[in-house]
């Protein structure tokens, strides 16, 4: 009786044994993988962005991407002339990713972000008619600001390695703050701006932050006529769009 027991007993345990290593085989650990991307379109913009993507979970991911600040020259008109800006910029972007269909790091996506954006440009060599004088500025920018958005997107695999990203549709929202600062730098230098010249120098200001989308009608300028400078500002919300591509490795 002792011995059958034991043999029942072993018995079943064998059985619940090899019922665990089916259910196991059945229903694997999911392979966590990551992908480095990178988005060319940002250097336009004066920045190198990197970003990667931790595919911790079926059809969920953690994205990161990190703008490394450069300098880059465009021509932009302003003020109805094309003037030569140098563009710096340093940002940051944090995002939970969901796959819409039933692959994993395929197919359309919705990816819920926060993202903080440094900018600062320059444009030299402003010539303008300051009360009598002829006058040349220095005009800088700068632009700080956090916010959140929500990014409709697709991703494809191109084999099993190249990962190619498209942001098709990225609504943001921004609290911002901006600032321009016009200053005389012409050689040779002259005395402080009299009344008229103030004048003169603010309306050459409002003439250029006019044609700024969105806050041209929302800043405040002012003078300061014993620096000879002529400052722009505003804080506040400002919308954001974000759309482009990223390329990368899946590792």
């Amino acid at each position: 009786m002792y011995n059958r027991s034991l043999l029942l007993l072993l018995a079943l345990l064998c059985a619940v044994a090899c019922f665990g290593q089916e259910e196991k085989t059945e229903t694997p650990a999911f392979d966590v993988s990551y992908a480095a991307k990178w988005n060319p379109l940002s250097l336009y913009f004066g920045k190198a962005s990197i970003g990667g993507e931790l595919n911790y979970k079926n059809r969920r991911s953690w994205t990161s991407v990190v703008g490394i600040p450069m300098d880059k020259t465009i021509n932009f008109e302003m003020d109805n002339e094309e003037r030569e800006v140098t563009l710096k910029t340093f940002s940051l972007m944090g995002g939970y990713r969901m796959y819409l269909g039933k692959k994993t790091m395929t197919g359309f996506y919705i990816e819920p972000y926060v993202k903080y954006v440094k900018n600062d440009a320059t444009v030299p060599n402003i010539k303008a008619t300051i009360g009598t004088q002829p006058t040349t500025f220095l005009l800088t920018s700068s632009y700080e600001g956090i916010g959140a958005g929500a990014q409709l997107g697709a991703q494809f695999m191109l084999g099993k390695r190249i990962v190619f990203d498209m942001f098709l549709l990225g609504p943001e929202a921004n609290s911002a703050s901006h600032q321009l600062l016009m200053r005389d730098v012409s050689n040779p230098p002259t005395g402080p701006w009299d009344q008229a010249a103030a004048a003169d120098a603010q309306r050459e200001l409002e003439d250029l932050v006019k044609d700024l989308p969105i806050i041209g009608d929302k800043v405040e300028v002012k003078v300061d006529a014993a620096k000879k400078e002529v400052t722009s500002d505003y804080k506040g919300f400002l919308p954001g769009f974000r759309a482009g591509f990223s390329i990368g490795i899946r590792i």
